[in-house]
């Protein structure tokens, strides 16, 4: 679990400074909002708090009147629409919306969630052929899926089928021949925002049905009922969290809290989310998606409709209750999965690939990728983990860092079955006795690869004491995190650990434990093993993670979610006490050399900024609030010390039993005269 780290510039004290002025923010929202780049009032008034004015018209996508007039017509005239999905969470969501507006206007709705076994992804002739037979559908409304549907649709088109695509990924060279193709990055349209997800572009286009096409004056006029639902499509579909996306999602995220749909609220009971804990893109990150993905990966995804769309809390308590078990199931097939793949990844014969063909007997198809994935953290390298079905190894491949997998491996396809994806991640099938031939093209093709781990990127290195609630409440403030809106992570070093134990059955995870700045804090790590063995006897590490909270039988805890963990490798047979003087040995020599360099890099400013809020505070004990302090400044211990020597040496303050009171001033003093400064400061 060990990372490079690159430690972010720290933001601009003024900048950080005007937006706590201007809105009232903590100092940690605020120095974080300046780190991303969010420097103006404005600009962050409009990221904390999205409003109707940053959603964009439906009408501007190309060909949405074209689209809107035929579902109108199929609707008014009783046609039979038959709305075509996916699998996954992105998918399941979309084909609710499109369903449930389009049935609220009194249409004949066949709601569709192909199988990932039978009907693969995407349009199917075979299944088009079966369902129009079937519900004598006049209309196909493809959601999430679509584009790449060239011959089915032409197909349909010939047998006086009308199809209208609603869909976001990526474009192939050749649109189909529908009647219109909703893309939000369509090539002759000009649409605002080109990430919106499967559920956003159906949300659209729910929206101008609804609407008749009109522009909408205010949230009124939208189906806000679809919120959450465009909410969890967009988090686990991992597109941009900005834009209206970040407006989609915080509403929606707030929906679930507040007024979750039956089936989601019995889902978050069965993962034990606690009742009064807040629902946050995490939430929807690492428990419902999983489950709810977990459906298609292992059988038929339209339980996963039935459950979003259910109003009868019995009915999805009980079908809640199946996809816990499914999802149970799915976590042991994937661990056998990759406890498998992992013997062959590091075998003599893999160590030699640039990029790993893994081929298993009997492996579960829905989990191939979820160990490709594991994987690439293991050997870090490109994986892909096949197993073989009637004659042939089909597979799911992940890459590593930001190398082009699918561009690599499409060199090659003349030797596969089948083949497609993106640079992250691919589908792929290839015949038996290819298998071998493409491993030494692969080997051949990618003898000078090297793949570098990108490097961790930590927004702040802090002191343990400045870990507190405060300091997660701030970190809320910009929250709904996810792509292009990541977590802060922090960076704390040479940590004292007052626990060190592993978790699990199989003593896969790890929990550490340290003191914060107002208790206990946790650290936890998932599904390393080797972590945990490294792990026995140490008593102080270097991490980095994203804090977080456990709420748990009514108590909250704080929890780091590591991202890097280092232990120190000092002996650990000594005692308590002598670790805890050789710490604070190492502090002092830490601190000595910091002084012999005679530099810390507050400026004038920090210097205004700091007494100004020790003259709003006062009447408070600063010595035995310090670490809240310190967190509300943003500051480390000695910085702040040296700061309060300055002002003591100059006359600005005195010490008054814990507290800092300011000194009237009868003439003007600059910082240079005093010692200290000139001494640490000064340069």
């Amino acid at each position: 679990m060990t990372r490079k780290w690159q430690v972010l510039a720290q933001p601009d004290s003024n900048k950080s400074r005007i937006l706590q002025d201007g809105l009232g923010l903590g100092p940690v929202t605020a120095g974080f909002l300046v780190q991303k780049g969010i420097d103006t009032v404005k600009a962050a008034q409009a990221f904390l708090n999205p409003s109707f004015e940053q959603l964009h018209d439906p009408n501007d996508f190309y060909q949405m009147d074209v689209a809107v007039e035929r579902i109108q017509e199929a609707v008014f005239s009783g046609e039979t629409i038959l709305v075509y999905g996916d699998y996954d969470v992105d998918g399941l969501t979309s084909t609710t919306i499109m369903t449930e507006a389009l049935t609220s206007l009194g249409a004949d709705v066949v709601p569709y969630i192909p199988n990932r076994f039978t009907d693969g992804y995407g349009p199917n002739q075979a299944a088009y052929e079966r369902l129009i037979d079937e519900t004598g559908a006049s209309l196909i409304i493809t959601v999430d899926n679509g584009v790449s549907g060239k011959e089915p649709i032409a197909w349909a088109k010939s047998q006086g089928v009308d199809v209208v695509v609603t869909d976001h990924h990526a474009l192939p060279d050749e649109l189909p021949d529908a009647v219109a193709v909703i893309h939000p990055r369509h090539p002759e349209g000009k649409y605002p925002f080109n990430d919106l997800s499967g559920a956003g572009v159906a949300f659209k286009v729910a929206q101008a049905v609804l609407q008749d096409g009109m522009p909408a004056e205010s949230l009124a006029d939208l189906p806000t009922e679809f919120f959450d639902l465009v909410a969890m499509g967009a988090i686990a579909d991992v597109v941009s969290l900005t834009d209206e996306n970040r407006a989609f999602v915080t509403w929606g995220l707030k929906e679930i809290e507040q007024n979750p749909r039956p089936g989601l609220k019995a889902l978050l009971k069965s993962a034990k989310h606690a009742k009064d804990a807040p629902v946050l893109s995490e939430t929807v990150g690492f428990k419902i998606a999983p489950r709810l993905n977990a459906i298609g990966r292992l059988g038929d995804g339209s339980l996963g409709l039935d459950l979003l769309r259910t109003k009868d809390e019995d009915k999805a308590k009980e079908l809640a209750k199946l996809v816990e078990e499914i999802n149970n199931q799915r976590r042991e097939l994937a661990d056998r999965v990759f406890e498998e793949a992992k013997v062959q990844a590091l075998s003599e014969e893999q160590k030699k690939q640039p990029v790993l063909l893994i081929a298993g007997e009997d492996w579960h198809q829905g989990v191939l990728g979820i160990a490709a994935a594991r994987l690439t953290d293991v050997v870090a390298k490109p994986v892909v983990v096949m197993t073989k079905v009637d004659g042939l190894y089909k597979g799911s491949g992940r890459s590593y860092g930001d190398f082009d997998l699918h561009a690599f491996l499409s060199e090659f396809q003349d030797d596969y079955a089948s083949f497609g994806g993106h640079a992250g991640a691919l589908g792929i099938a290839i015949e038996e006795d290819k298998l071998e031939k493409v491993r030494q093209r692969v080997l051949a093709a990618g003898s000078t690869l090297t793949f570098e781990e990108e490097p961790l990127a930590v927004n702040l290195l802090m002191d343990p004491s400045m870990v507190t609630k405060d300091f997660y409440d701030q970190t809320t403030r910009l929250e709904p995190f996810g792509q292009d809106n990541e977590q802060p992570v922090i960076g704390l070093k040479n940590v004292w650990l007052t626990n060190v134990q592993p978790l699990g059955a199989e003593k896969k995870h790890l929990k550490i434990s340290f003191n914060g700045g107002r208790g206990p804090v946790e650290a936890l790590a998932f599904n390393d093993p080797d972590l945990v063995q490294e792990s026995e006897g140490k008593r102080e590490a270097t991490m980095a993670g994203k804090v977080g909270v456990n709420t748990f039988a009514g108590r909250t805890r704080l929890q780091l979610m590591l991202e890097d963990l280092k232990f120190s490798n000092e002996k650990t047979d000594a005692n308590e006490q002598q670790e805890e003087a050789h710490q604070a040995s190492t502090a002092a020599k830490t601190e000595n050399h910091s002084q012999s360099k005679g530099q810390f890099s507050s400026t004038k400013a920090d210097f205004a900024r700091i007494y100004k809020y020790l003259y709003v505070h006062q009447e408070e004990n600063v010595v035995d609030g310090l670490s809240q302090v310190l967190t509300d400044l943003t500051i480390q211990e000695i910085e702040f010390k040296l700061i309060i020597q300055v002002f003591l040496d100059l006359g600005f303050v005195k010490m008054e039993t814990g507290r800092i009171r300011c000194l009237k001033q009868t003439e003007k003093r600059a910082l240079t005269d005093s010692i200290t400064y000139q001494r640490y400061f000064a340069g």
